[in-house]
């Protein structure tokens, strides 16, 4: 990820390349612009040169490292409960890509479920139907003790534990999980 900031007085703009440096000038390289819209006209053509799916999407110049960070920030989640996952297979000799390949169906429907949690969470609307805290919880639980007794670090899933069981305890019990944002915007 790399950012710069191009133009001259008021007339400026600032990039927030989503990439290693291998994929800049990609087709399918992502960068998030901000700052003035007569400036991102004025060189698309040249920018394009740099990432195939650059997208203005504020006049903020701060707005594009905000995205960045959130990238990071959703990344991080990934990679770790992957990992968690990971070392909790393999203490059992299980072959981590095989799993990749057999829930393959069932992680990829977790991304396509980001639009709905993102409505929820913009609306301010957490009741569902299906899928509340109360059900997370049981998991969850199930999860710390299998960790614990393969000798898994249980502080990732007892983190998520402890933040379910608070939304719970407040009288969210048949909340989304997307409840959970009000935790962290304390």
């Amino acid at each position: 990820m790399a950012d710069w900031v191009t133009g001259q007085g008021a007339q400026y703009l600032h990039g927030q390349i989503m990439t290693i440096a291998p994929g800049i000038g990609g087709a399918e390289t992502v960068i998030f612009y901000g700052g003035s819209d007569a400036v991102y006209e004025r060189y698309q053509l040249a920018l394009r040169l740099i990432g195939g799916r650059g997208t203005l999407i504020a006049d903020d110049a701060g707005i594009p490292t905000l995205y960045g960070m959130a990238v990071h920030d959703t990344m991080w989640g990934m990679l770790n409960g992957f990992l968690h996952a990971a070392a909790l297979l393999s203490s059992e000799g299980i072959e981590v890509k095989r799993f990749v390949d057999d829930a393959n169906v069932s992680v990829s429907a977790l991304l396509t479920s980001l639009p709905m949690i993102a409505g929820e969470v913009d609306r301010g609307e957490y009741a569902t139907e299906y899928g509340a805290l109360q059900h997370h919880r049981p998991s969850v639980e199930d999860l710390i003790r299998e960790s614990r007794a393969r000798n898994i670090d249980t502080e990732f899933p007892g983190y998520t534990l402890g933040l379910v069981n608070k939304a719970v305890e407040d009288g969210h019990a048949r909340d989304s999980y997307s409840r959970l944002i009000e935790h962290f915007r304390k």
